[in-house]
């Protein structure tokens, strides 16, 4: 567990310099638990997991029709890969869920959302019964159990999951990331992970 976190934290830390996004914290989280093979989205293009890693992993929204492609080609291979992707609550979200359910795909949506804004979210998707989980998107001890339990779904054959990050922060806010830094931060010295001066 140390490892994993500690490799979170890192990708937190380039993704910080980079630029801040509300789902950046949700992306970290996936990427570590994401395995070889398995596609992210979260530019504008499908990338395998081991490149993202190369450099900090952009995180702007992709269109869903490229989401549901990437998962379809990785169906279609016969094997037990994932598609992971960021997306925006928007009329392409809804489309991409009603592809993926219909497909039955092997793919995890990542959707921003403030929590006033839950419920309009989940009532949109709701007629495509997709499974909506909930998850507090600035902390990644909270995303955790959620990405694992979808991606383990998706490989299993069980199809898509939108996971709504739930956020209290504008999308272009600083602070995003800083909070789930702090958070993580927190975790590593309670658990006895790391000491104060490794994470200065």
């Amino acid at each position: 567990m140390r490892e994993l976190l500690l490799r979170i934290r890192a990708l937190l830390l380039s993704l910080q310099e980079n630029r801040s996004s509300p789902l950046a914290t949700a992306a970290a989280v996936a990427l570590c638990l994401m395995e070889e093979g398995d596609v992210y989205l979260g530019n504008e293009a499908a990338l395998p997991v081991s490149e993202v890693f190369q450099d900090a992993p952009d995180c702007r929204c992709v269109p869903g029709a490229w989401a549901c492609g990437a998962a379809y080609a990785l169906q279609r291979a016969g094997n037990d890969r994932v598609a992971v992707a960021l997306l925006r609550d928007d009329e392409d979200l809804e489309k991409a869920v009603r592809l993926a359910v219909n497909f039955s795909l092997p793919l995890i949506l990542l959707v921003s959302c403030a929590e006033s804004g839950l419920e309009d979210l989940s009532q949109k998707v709701m007629p495509s019964d997709i499974i909506t989980v909930p998850a507090d998107g600035r902390d990644v001890m909270r995303l955790m159990p959620s990405l694992r339990l979808a991606l383990d779904k998706a490989r299993e054959g069980d199809g898509p999951t939108l996971i709504e990050c739930v956020t209290d922060r504008l999308p272009d806010d600083p602070q995003q990331s800083e909070d789930a830094l702090s958070r993580l931060d927190a975790t590593l010295l309670y658990e006895g992970y790391a000491e104060p001066e490794e994470l200065a």
